[in-house]
């Protein structure tokens, strides 16, 4: 392996040096060609310009060569992994057969055995018989007829009702996984010896494979490849495969498994996107259990060791008292963990006697389907993905497509096109018990108002449990590192509620164009409270995963979208402060010159709109849904909540283009007997608003607050309004003239190095150097402008300094006195786009030192100014401050 890899190296710096001498050849005799007809008109400057020029073509040219001959030896080194990955599938596979044909004979002649022994009348024994001996002799019998692929007879629930029916399994396995085997055969006798039928044998080698952590596991050199170690050090370089793996361990417990080559939506695939034949592609596993082909995929099940992290130490007596208090809980905790592993261990012996027992470890699955199971030291949890295993065909099909459509085990397979149509969809989705309320596709086209939305319906009995967040952002590569539209965030953009199980993201997207939109969700932690708070009961963060994945596409933008009130990001509506602080809302009182109505919260309400215009300036169509977080305000409302805990509130009013401090006045709340919260808002002029609550226990010792809840309010009627201060809003800031930097220049990375004045002034030398900082992943061009007279671009010299890549120089030579335009343009590499941007604007004022004054650039569009200036010619645009001018 290493020797094919060594030749191809060899033969690929071969051919990358004879192009290199053949182009490098071209270009000398090009540069002597030019040099020979002009060198007796040129002065020496213009030669020494010449040679800068072919030395930084020769260096481009290395760069080139070696750029090439690196990807060549990349596309070498997948090629010849791919294929040695292919050689040993096939060998497995091979393997795998000849096991099974050897185990199925063995069980033959065993059973031959048994018919023999068996008292009959003379008769052989009845096959019902021997198979009830065999069944009880714990040695069930591997069939060499497989039965073609086709839908499973049952669901995976149906299979076994809870992950918990495993942890017997799961506690063996991560026993087995400590030690270091060097055959299968010894590792598979530990693994799945003592294990009576097909599930749970597929369990424990998934849970194996999930255990082994390859990121903190080292290999020796000389290590056998033909074993469970040897196959771990070659999935690790990239030269093996987990399903490869999975199938050579199912041969030695006498389980059939077969290979499934398809396509995924893996890393770096994004909704709308085209799968070619040699993209995302993927491989899995089909396990035939009791009679149905089940689907596995242990690289994505796999995950790694997490480590609990020490918290930081503190000096107070009360953090100190409070980590003594912690650590005498770990050590009980660890006490009793090793009384339970001895009891454990004991109970084993006597389940081999045929009693039962329960030793009460803890095995279940933890949040986000990831298995967890606690080591005795209680310092490393076990991490996995439960989803991957034995996967229901029509949730498997949401990730994976097979080239054999007949192993989608599907009643009615779906094409490569449908497949591609699908949402985007990841494991944490099914495991919340998650559905679309409708169908959707992974492209969303938005209304003529750049409206639509999305709705999830999770489990009802993790409702109170689940927090979901989300994420807008452009889809165009060059705007994706931008986070905002006109200094607004784009998830103001997005009106997130929840209205019991079903969560609602409301889109209005700000602009024509292309946008992805994600979902991310997770279950409260469970070592903290019920109400999702830390023991002190400041609510605690955490991780969410990606749920769903969306491509929202707005063609035509009618009508002009403005942002939701800057309030603290997430979820709008009461559900947030039920489940973080167990605050329940009652009711919403409304109160105008003309009458007072109440609403209770506590009855069923209309759901919002499919297409809800929150953001839109039509305040009169929006919806009054005070369960899902929007009130119309109609002069004054109260908000009645109540509470099952004591707790400190601070309430915040927000409006768009106003200080929030200006809103204070309009703005109180009470807590009656600790029980209940009532908030009071008077909006002092129609508009919308936003209403951040703040909360945490009286008696936490954390001072902070956490937010609790945000409700927002759209005023329709104000019969006395108040003025109110305005602040100017965030604005992209733009270019103040023609010369200097342009928004894209800091945006791109760039920054000036040698001149920070956009106006340069030179006299007593006609060559500047002009230095910039560009990013490895931005390419610049130049052009360079005399007036008049036009394009000068061969006075310039472009390099990248040797010692610093990412410094740019510009050699620039000024031919004669006068005004001139040094214009940079920049793009990134890897944009979608060629097209480059001007992004910087140099000045530059060529004057002999015995002129004591300059000669005045010509303005741009200035029509006074005698010849014919270049500069008139439209090359750019005015800024608004010259027009204004």
């Amino acid at each position: 392996m290493m020797k094919k890899r060594s030749e191809e190296n060899n033969k690929i710096s071969e051919e990358i040096k004879k192009e290199w001498e053949v182009r490098l050849k071209e270009l000398t005799e090009k540069f002597d060609r030019e040099m020979g007809k002009k060198s007796k008109k040129l002065r020496d400057s213009e030669k020494k310009l010449m040679t800068v020029n072919f030395e930084n073509q020769k260096r481009e040219l290395g760069n080139i060569i070696e750029r090439k001959k690196a990807e060549k030896k990349q596309n070498m080194t997948i090629r010849v992994r791919e294929k040695e990955q292919r050689k040993m599938a096939n060998l497995v596979e091979k393997q795998s057969q000849q096991m099974l044909q050897l185990l199925a004979a063995k069980q033959e002649e065993l059973k031959q055995e048994v018919a023999q022994e068996l008292p009959t009348n003379g008769d052989i024994a009845e096959p019902d018989v021997i198979e009830n001996v065999m069944e009880a002799l714990n040695l069930e019998v591997t069939t060499t007829e497989l039965p073609p692929p086709h839908p499973p007879s049952c669901r995976k629930k149906d299979l076994f009702s809870d992950v918990s029916v495993f942890n017997d399994i799961d506690n063996q396995v991560i026993q087995v996984a400590k030690d270091d085997h060097l055959t299968y055969t010894d590792m598979m006798e530990k693994l799945t010896g003592n294990l009576p039928n097909d599930i749970d044998k597929a369990r424990a080698i998934y849970r194996w494979i999930t255990v082994k952590d390859l990121n903190i596991m080292e290999f020796e050199e000389a290590i056998d490849s033909n074993t469970p170690l040897g196959l771990l050090k070659g999935i690790k370089f990239g030269t093996e495969t987990y399903h490869v793996l999975f199938m050579r361990l199912c041969s030695y417990a006498g389980l059939h498994c077969n290979e499934i080559k398809g396509h995924s939506k893996s890393v770096g695939y994004e909704p709308g996107m085209k799968i070619e034949p040699e993209s995302f592609q993927n491989t899995w596993n089909a396990v035939l259990i009791d009679g149905d082909w089940r689907l596995v995929q242990c690289n994505w099940g796999a995950r790694h060791l997490v480590l609990n992290k020490d918290k930081k130490k503190s000096d107070s007596p009360r953090e100190k008292e409070k980590e003594k208090r912690e650590a005498e809980k770990k050590e009980q905790e660890r006490k009793e963990a090793e009384k339970r592993e001895q009891e454990r261990k004991e109970a084993e012996k006597q389940k081999k006697e045929g009693a039962d027992e329960n030793d009460g470890e803890n095995g279940d699955a933890t949040e986000n389907g990831k298995g967890d199971e606690s080591k005795v030291n209680d310092t490393i949890r076990y991490q996995y993905d439960e989803h991957y295993f034995l996967t229901d065909p029509d949730e498997f099909i949401q990730e994976f497509w097979p080239n054999d459509p007949d192993w989608q085990l599907l009643e009615k397979p779906i094409t490569k096109e449908e497949f591609e149509q699908l949402p985007f969809v990841r494991s944490v989705f099914f495991h919340f018990g998650m559905h679309f309320d409708r169908g959707l596709k992974a492209v969303i086209e938005t209304s003529d108002r750049g409206g639509c939305d999305v709705r999830l319906k999770v489990n009802e009995k993790l409702e109170n449990d689940i927090v979901f967040f989300y994420q807008l952002r452009f889809a165009d590569k060059e705007r994706r590192h931008e986070a905002g539209y006109r200094g607004a965030y784009l998830e103001r953009f997005v009106y997130m509620t929840m209205i019991d199980n079903t969560v609602m993201f409301s889109v209005h997207v700000p602009t024509p164009g292309e946008y992805f939109f994600e979902v991310f969700a997770n279950r409260l932690d469970e070592a903290e409270d019920t109400k999702g708070t830390a023991s002190d009961g400041v609510v605690s963060s955490f991780r969410l995963k990606c749920a769903c994945k969306f491509k929202i596409v707005c063609k035509t933008l009618v009508g002009k979208m403005h942002p939701l009130p800057e309030c603290a990001a997430g979820e709008w509506g009461p559900k947030k402060g039920k489940r973080h602080f167990g605050i329940k809302a009652i009711s919403v009182k409304h109160q105008d010159k003309d009458h007072e109505t109440i609403s209770d919260d506590s009855s069923e309400t209309t759901s919002l709109k499919s297409d809800t215009e929150v953001i839109d300036t039509q305040l009169k169509d929006t919806p009054d849904n005070p369960k899902g977080g929007i009130v119309n305000v109609n002069e004054t409302v109260d908000l009645v909540f109540k509470l099952t805990k004591p707790l400190q509130f601070v309430i915040k009013l927000r409006m768009n283009s106003v200080d929030s401090k200006a809103l204070d006045p309009f703005v109180h709340h009470t807590v009656e007997n600790r029980t209940t919260l009532r908030i009071t808002v008077s909006p002092p002029q129609t508009g919308q608003y936003g209403i951040d609550v703040y909360a945490r226990p009286l008696d936490s010792h954390d001072k902070k607050l956490s937010h609790a809840f945000k409700y927002l309010l759209n005023c329709l009627k104000v019969t006395e309004p108040v003025d109110i201060p305005k602040i100017r809003p965030k604005t992209t800031t733009k270019r103040d003239s023609q010369w200097g930097p342009s928004p894209m220049f800091e945006e791109l990375g760039m920054r000036t190095v040698s001149h920070t004045d956009a106006k340069i002034e030179c006299s007593e030398s006609n060559q500047i150097t002009i230095e910039l900082f560009v990013p490895r992943s931005v390419s610049v061009s130049h052009q360079f402008l005399r007036e008049p007279g036009g394009d000068i671009r061969d006075q310039v010299a472009m390099a990248r300094q040797e010692s610093n890549p990412e410094k740019t120089l510009f050699k620039v030579n000024l031919p004669e006195t006068g005004n001139y335009m040094l214009a940079i343009y920049a793009r990134l590499r890897d944009g979608e786009t060629r097209n480059l941007s001007n992004v910087y604007n140099y000045l530059i004022v060529y004057r002999k030192s015995a002129v004591p004054e300059t000669v005045p650039l010509a303005k741009p569009g200035d029509r006074k100014s005698s010849g014919s200036s270049i500069f008139r010619k439209g090359l750019f645009k005015k800024s608004e401050k010259d027009k204004q001018k």
